[in-house]
């Protein structure tokens, strides 16, 4: 039974029986639902911001590390693609010395973006992008490594061949301030207009040994006083079609006839026939056509150097004959 409540009454000064009120029991609910939810409302933000449970703050951690390793990710993806293409240079070079022909473009290429999105989608759309390209250059190079080792191989017959290809620097140092003037189209010293310039042209001082570049019969020994042409100059021929021809010299110490081999000195430095300065005009002929001699020109250089020797030679300028 409920506990009967009395209410003092100062008109009649007594205390009278109060009756059930359905407005006072409304508003009496009311005010209780309303604490009710302040109090539960306080507790959720409390327990959201100030209270943490193991289970949150295991998560918290593994969160802040993902979002770091992401950043490191992103970086490592981005280096990978740039090896990726540098390594994509780095064939198609290789390629077109040993085959001199240029690489032809392959039909299907993952293209890796460089720029990586903070989105998980684009972020895991480019790290499958970049996965896929390295197994691909993978692939490629596995291919290349079987058809270097399996179909190149070189025969003991084969070995004199190779001494014969003109693979040697046609002098013992070349330095990048040396490389005057490359192969292609260049300004003659003389008429200043544009010409093809058949080889390269080595500055160096009068009477610095020329070598033979691989081992051959002397072909041309020509001694010439005019002021045009190639003046005193050599040509060896190495079989196989290959010919190398070193123009302007000082002095010629070969006969025509004769057998050189590799390294050997065959004549000096000069400025004779048509000649800007001293030099040496070098030039590779393969079935008598002139062709870039830098493709050949690699032995007693590393590659870093020879690298800058190449673009050098594409520069165009002044040509010294």
């Amino acid at each position: 039974m409920g506990k009967t409540e009395f209410r003092y009454n100062k008109k009649t000064l007594r205390y009278e029986r109060v009756g059930f009120s359905f407005w006072r029991a409304g508003i009496a609910m009311m005010a209780y639902l309303l604490f009710g939810f302040l109090f539960f409302a306080g507790l959720n933000f409390l327990q959201n911001f100030f209270i943490e449970t193991p289970v949150e703050k295991s998560l918290a951690v593994e969160n802040k590390s993902l979002k770091e390793y992401k950043t490191v990710l992103t970086s490592q993806l981005k280096d990978a693609n740039g090896s990726i293409k540098g390594l994509k240079e780095e064939e198609k070079k290789l390629y077109e010395k040993l085959f001199e022909a240029p690489q032809e473009p392959e039909s299907t290429t993952v293209v890796a973006t460089a720029s990586i999105a903070s989105t998980t989608d684009s972020f895991d759309d480019a790290y499958e992008s970049i996965d896929a390209q390295l197994s691909a250059t993978k692939l490629n190079a596995l291919n290349a490594r079987y058809f270097f080792a399996g179909e190149t191989k070189v025969k003991k017959s084969d070995v004199s061949l190779l001494a014969n290809v003109p693979s040697l620097m046609p002098l013992k140092s070349i330095k990048e301030e040396n490389l005057v003037s490359g192969f292609g189209i260049r300004i003659n010293p003389f008429h200043k207009s544009n010409y093809h310039h058949d080889g390269v042209d080595i500055a160096s001082p009068v009477n610095t040994e020329v070598l033979a570049t691989g081992n051959g019969v002397i072909a041309v020994a020509s001694q010439s006083d005019t002021k045009g042409g190639f003046g005193n100059y050599i040509e060896i021929n190495h079989g196989n079609g290959l010919v190398s021809r070193y123009a302007h010299l000082e002095a010629v110490k070969v006969y025509a006839g004769q057998r050189v081999t590799k390294g050997q000195t065959i004549g000096t430095i000069g400025s004779s026939g048509g000649s800007a300065a001293p030099h040496l005009h070098y030039e590779i002929l393969k079935n008598g056509k002139n062709i870039n001699p830098m493709f050949y020109m690699v032995e007693n250089v590393n590659a870093k150097d020879h690298d800058a020797l190449m673009k050098k030679s594409k520069r165009l300028n002044q040509s010294l004959d």
